[in-house]
């Protein structure tokens, strides 16, 4: 996030890609930040379909919109106050007419979704990235959704996606970089091509976060990319992550062909 504004409803005006985009979100529980907009750069840039899981406010897919002028996005979330506040936030951005919002499981069964199997150049997902058993049970319903996943959640998040993307089309998770074994697990089986983007805070450290990015029906070999650095030594954006996070620029892999 860039620029930060209060209200007195519960809400604050959010700034990203440079404040480019204006986005409201609920001061308390699940808040967007850089993972977001990161793996909003992680979409193709050919993709004209895209759909978000775990969508929220809408951050990840408005992101991509704002790069990509051709594209439409569907945004799935379980919460319907969320996606109502997604859509109102995609009219104030002026991208209305290229987003929709649905409310619904993603872990549930396919066809409750009411969306179209292999329907997507690109779906992207940022799944909740705790699982329930391991860590402390949230008071906050709406944070815990956000935060906590069930023991198969991830591979039902997995299986959802893959089911969405077209023939050739690419899927992208972003998760905690000790969980890449397990998501890994998850697309092996059903993506080729796989993509490995880490991210790390500052030059010399490890790895916090991952990005996967796989491909329906291709058979290419796995890549481990070189780390995007988010800091630099002075503490200071690095040039590629500024170039990413204020001004909307793509990841490396987004270009990339199968």
């Amino acid at each position: 996030m860039q620029g930060q504004s209060t209200e007195n409803d519960g809400f604050t005006n959010d700034g990203f890609l440079g404040n480019r985009l204006s986005v409201r979100q609920p001061r308390q529980g699940h808040r967007s930040g850089h993972d977001a907009v990161l793996l909003a750069a992680s979409v193709h840039d050919a993709a004209e379909t895209v759909c978000d899981l775990g969508a929220g406010v809408g951050v990840v897919g408005l992101c991509a919109l704002a790069r990509l002028p051709m594209a439409r996005l569907v945004g799935v979330d379980i919460d319907p106050d969320l996606c109502a506040v997604a859509l109102e936030n995609a009219r104030i951005n002026g991208l209305d007419a290229r987003a929709q919002f649905v409310a619904a499981d993603i872990t549930g069964p396919f066809a409750n979704l009411g969306l179209k199997a292999n329907s997507f150049d690109h779906v992207v997902a940022n799944p909740p990235y705790y699982e329930r058993d391991r860590v402390k049970p949230l008071a906050d319903e709406a944070r815990a959704r956000a935060h906590q996943i069930d023991e198969a959640g991830l591979e039902s998040w997995v299986r959802c996606a893959c089911a969405l993307a077209g023939a050739g089309g690419r899927v992208t998770f972003v998760h905690r970089a000790d969980a890449l074994d397990d998501l890994l697990s998850a697309m092996r089986s059903r993506l080729g091509a796989l993509h490995i983007q880490p991210i790390a805070p500052r030059i010399g450290q490890p790895a916090h976060r991952v990005l996967v990015q796989g491909c329906r029906d291709s058979r290419a070999p796995l890549v481990i990319l070189p780390p995007l650095v988010l800091h630099n030594e002075a503490g200071e954006q690095s040039t590629e992550a500024e170039a990413i996070l204020r001004h909307g620029a793509a990841l490396a892999f987004a270009g990339t062909g199968r």
